[in-house]
């Protein structure tokens, strides 16, 4: 029987539990948030695969299972993780990871990084790749927000969306850098815009308003 688990208020895993969950309620075991948090937590003890992730959720140990809100005899099996990945709304993860990253803010002279990447699927149509444009907090060294776009050719379109998507409280204060492709007077007047400041490799970074 799956535990009865408060999360506290502000944690990652609470934020993970406001994610919605399609499956239906008939055979669930794990919450979706249960299976995220024990992701994260594979994933910062080097797990890089749905297998990995697995198997590390059976080595862990039954305490550490019943804080993460799993079963605790036993974690979440491989194709657990694949159906209940398969069906989480993307938008919605990156959403509410987006809002906590926010709360918690980011060091008071950390910058930021927009950049684009073409990312190689696996199992072949089963998780295909594609294109993304993510931006990347440099000390905190966390993805704060990414889009997918249709290729390389459509990445300042997509850093304008990405952008629109992010607080605030990510931009204010902060530098943003990118690499010429992004060194637009478009994406650098909507980051200012936006409270913050932009740099890239061929121009001068752009000073904050009240900050000559």
């Amino acid at each position: 029987m799956m535990p009865k688990r408060t999360s506290p208020e502000g944690s990652l895993r609470a934020a993970f539990d406001t994610i919605p969950d399609a499956r239906r309620r008939q055979g669930r075991v794990h919450t979706r948030g249960a299976m995220l948090a024990l992701s994260v937590c594979a994933m910062v003890c080097g797990a890089r695969s749905l297998y990995a992730i697995a198997q590390w959720g059976q080595d862990c140990g039954s305490d550490l299972r019943v804080a993460l809100g799993l079963r605790q005899d036993r974690g979440p099996r491989v194709a657990t993780l694949q159906r209940a990945f398969r069906r989480t709304a993307h938008t919605a993860f990156a959403q509410v990871l987006t809002t906590w990253l926010a709360a918690h803010k980011l060091h008071a002279e950390e910058g930021g990084a927009g950049n684009g990447k073409t990312v190689r699927g696996i199992h072949g149509a089963e998780l295909p790749g594609g294109h993304r444009v993510a931006a990347y907090a440099h000390q905190t060294r966390v993805v704060l927000g990414q889009v997918a776009t249709v290729g390389k050719s459509h990445e300042v379109a997509g850093a304008k969306q990405m952008l629109t998507m992010l607080p605030a409280a990510l931009l204010a204060g902060h530098v943003v850098t990118g690499d010429a492709l992004l060194a637009t007077h478009a994406l650098g007047e909507q980051i200012v815009a936006q409270k913050g400041g932009t740099s890239s490799p061929s121009r001068p970074t752009v000073p904050l308003p009240g900050r000559q």
